[in-house]
């Protein structure tokens, strides 16, 4: 674990946290580090899950499989990221995704009941803290997702994802936390259609773009989207 302590300060469940926070909470929690092979199943979908991971290498999806067989993407996770943190806690639900890892990857997994059980702790009430921000947080996502899919067209979900993305950063111009394949998830599209589609727009002198920066020309048009 002493070989990821940098890396753990900079995620969000161990941000500000000093060096001999994160070595009582290895001790305390009992924490360790999991090796996935390519293409390993972490959870498969109707599993319980009761523990949280911190991905430390490597990359790992998140999928589901609908009852006629047809495979989505659901979502990605990259080094530094939570995964199974909004599911570890629901004992009566199941999990809806399978978690695979894309590429050889580590993982450290964080019990629920035994963070809970030392929550009287404050270091561990710091970690419970900073899990039930993220939490709110992929709560808050979700919310804007179903406001984005809610659109009937892709182009209005466009409009209305990057007057969003303008509104919280202030600026016209700015950069997305998503690559294409994660923002058309995001927008409940498939990534060939939301390349043709930004590049109409593109033409259209309504936006421009160049890989995951984006620049809203025309304030207006972009609003005459919705």
């Amino acid at each position: 674990m002493k070989n990821y302590y940098e890396l753990l300060k900079k995620t969000s469940l161990f941000e500000d946290f000093s060096t001999q926070e994160i070595e009582y909470i290895e001790k305390a929690l009992n924490l360790s580090v999991t090796s996935f092979a390519k293409n390993s199943v972490i959870f498969s979908q109707g599993d319980t899950v009761q523990k949280a991971g911190l991905l430390l290498e490597g990359t790992i999806n998140a999928e589901s499989v609908s009852y006629s067989g047809e495979r989505r993407l659901i979502q990605t996770h990259t080094k530094g990221s939570v995964f199974a943190d909004v599911l570890m806690s629901s004992v009566n639900h199941p999990t809806p995704v399978s978690v695979i890892a894309k590429e050889d990857s580590k993982v450290v997994f964080i019990d629920f009941e035994k963070l809970t059980e030392n929550a009287c702790n404050p270091i561990c009430r710091k970690v419970l803290a900073n899990m039930l921000h993220g939490i709110a947080d992929k709560f808050w996502l979700l919310n804007r997702k179903i406001a984005y899919i809610s659109c009937k067209s892709l182009r209005s979900r466009i409009a209305m994802f990057l007057l969003d993305m303008q509104k919280e950063l202030k600026q016209s111009t700015f950069s997305v936390p998503y690559n294409r394949e994660e923002l058309a998830s995001l927008l409940g599209a498939n990534r060939s259609a939301l390349s043709r589609e930004l590049s109409r727009m593109q033409d259209e002198n309504i936006i421009s773009y160049y890989k995951n920066s984006f620049k809203i020309e025309e304030q207006q048009k972009l609003k005459n989207c919705l």
